[in-house]
């Protein structure tokens, strides 16, 4: 078999196309930020390359809250340019992707002792409706204290004053900054995984003209010139930044969040909620059979390679819900999953951390090395945006406007929310689900979209085998090169069915190893990895025990 553009098989000469002569624009970074970067140069016309040091989507961008907000959270802020924008964008990014976001209920209970009241709340929400453009059937309503508790009965009547209900939509964040990345492949962006950027190449005037990039894979080194290099790697850009020339003034400061994992008829919410408690804000959301909640927010100092849940962390999230569910007896022993991760916010030397600002910038060195830090997962369209016009600017370059706002997702090609749902009973009915049980059927088409059916051609060659063929796909399709990422990023299972992830590891671990020409250690190295991920990722629960 011929492996795709986007295959892992495929990435030796992607690097060597990179290598062959300069980009117009490099992005090192493949979180939402870079790989939006990268789907709008492509689309313009201009030679892109992106690289990323572990796998697309591994830092931030699987970390999040899954969920593309429309901007509710910034009403407190008085922020109405942003509440405005990022409404705004949830909207083309659900035009563009339908099978990765979808619209969900949400409860906002107003809680006795917590800074909503019901004039504050009904007057916010119907601020943000009009800001935010949200659509007619997609309006808030305010709820009574008695019909709050017949739509949640699990809220605490003795604190529960009333609500309001408003829509919000869930996403896979990791899924959905793929579908950037494999979309800005298909328009000719050449983005390769596990490559890592060791130093910046500068001509004799100190401008930066490209990078040295070693393939983690092989420990080939390439030497990849560009006109324009874009550092968007995250809360790793002030990393990048520092082989570039020392930080100073504004730099970044990382907030960690962190979510725990319940299966659903442990955590048996009947949608979404979103609640305060104590002055921060705690999101209780139904997925996949389970319920995952969170975030804390706190600053973050420690190893950013390897953010863990700590028990204190998950015994005040465990306290919060106590507090809003006090007929449910959850216990450490009740989660089945956590994950941990930060974010960068932008900080500044005298300013204290109140005042840590949460939007995007870009920040220009005198090398020419572009740095785009900052933002939100729902924004990550208009930061690509920004980005290119002010690469164009510098570079006294005549582009085309983004296209992106109009440019479907790989998957994502649904013209509205009736063709999406006839595309679904399409599939149903191919002679690919014939022998496919109709919840996989249904669960492809919400990973895949457009391409669920090509996932399944794959299951019939791996002889009807559901994970072997779903491997084998995301290696030849997804450019998956390791175990975690397939159970963690391409399909979510060591987060929300960790014990089907767990009888899965050997039969995927086959493909990989038969696709790839992993011999017996790598094997059992891959294995274990994932094995390790699922482990600490409730090691909290062993150290409360301890304690």
């Amino acid at each position: 078999m011929t492996p795709s553009d986007f295959s892992a098989r495929s990435r030796q000469s992607l690097l060597e196309k990179m290598a062959a002569r300069p980009l117009d624009i490099l992005i090192i970074g493949g979180g939402i930020t870079g790989s939006g970067i990268a789907l709008d140069a492509a689309s313009r016309g201009m030679r892109t390359g992106l690289i990323e040091k572990k796998d697309f989507a591994s830092g931030t961008s699987s970390k999040s809250g899954k969920l593309i907000h429309g901007g509710l959270k910034y009403l407190q802020q008085l922020d109405f340019a942003v509440i405005r924008e990022t409404g705004r964008e949830r909207d083309i990014v659900y035009r563009n992707a339908r099978h990765l976001v979808r619209p969900i209920r949400m409860l906002f209970p107003l809680i006795k002792k917590e800074s909503f009241t019901l004039p504050t709340l009904k007057l916010g929400l119907t601020v943000y409706d009009q800001l935010a453009g949200v659509r007619d059937e997609e309006r808030h309503e305010v709820l009574s204290r008695r019909k709050t508790l017949q739509k949640e009965p699990l809220l605490n009547p003795e604190t529960t004053k009333g609500s309001g209900r408003y829509v919000e939509y869930r996403t896979d964040d990791s899924r959905l900054t793929l579908e950037v990345v494999k979309t800005a492949a298909e328009h000719g962006a050449l983005a390769a995984n596990y490559v890592t950027m060791e130093e910046l190449i500068k001509d004799e005037a100190g401008k930066a003209i490209g990078v040295k990039a070693v393939d983690g894979e092989t420990g080939r080194s390439y030497r990849i010139y560009a006109d324009f290099i874009v550092n968007a790697a995250g809360p790793w850009v002030d990393m990048v930044r520092v082989k570039d020339a020392p930080v100073t003034g504004k730099h970044m400061v990382l907030a960690k969040g962190i979510h725990l994992v319940f299966p659903h008829d442990v955590l048996p919410v009947k949608e979404s909620i979103y609640f305060q408690h104590k002055g921060r804000m705690i999101a209780v959301i139904p997925r996949d059979g389970c319920t995952y909640v969170g975030s804390t927010e706190s600053l973050y100092e420690e190893d950013i390679e390897h953010i863990l849940v700590e028990q204190e962390e998950a015994e005040y999230l465990l306290a919060c819900l106590h507090a809003a569910f006090p007929s449910l007896s959850l216990t450490m022993d009740n989660i089945i999953s956590s994950w941990a991760g930060v974010r960068p916010l932008i900080g500044e030397k005298g300013r204290p951390p109140s005042e840590l600002s949460r939007h995007d910038d870009i920040f220009y060195s005198d090398s020419g090395l572009v740095t785009i830090a900052g933002g939100k997962l729902t924004g990550y369209r208009k930061m690509a945006e920004r980005v290119l016009s002010f690469v164009c600017e510098k570079g006294n370059l005549l582009s085309s406007p983004s296209r992106t706002e109009d440019i479907p997702l790989t998957g994502g090609s649904f013209g509205s929310d009736f063709h999406f749902e006839s595309s679904l009973q399409e599939l149903k009915a191919s002679k690919e689900a014939a022998y496919l049980p109709v919840q996989a059927v249904e669960e492809y088409f919400y990973r895949y979209g457009r391409h669920a059916e090509t996932v399944m051609q794959f299951i019939r060659e791996a002889d009807g085998h559901l994970m072997k063929g779903e491997a084998a796909y995301t290696i030849e399709h997804e450019s998956a090169c390791t175990l975690m990422d397939f159970f963690e990023r391409r399909t979510s299972l060591v987060l929300f069915d960790p014990n089907r992830a767990a009888s899965s590891l050997e039969d995927a671990a086959e493909v990989f190893a038969a696709r790839l020409h992993w011999d017996p250690a790598r094997i059992s190295l891959e294995i274990e990895s994932v094995r390790r991920f699922m482990q600490e990722s409730l090691q909290f629960k062993q150290e409360a025990r301890q304690a």
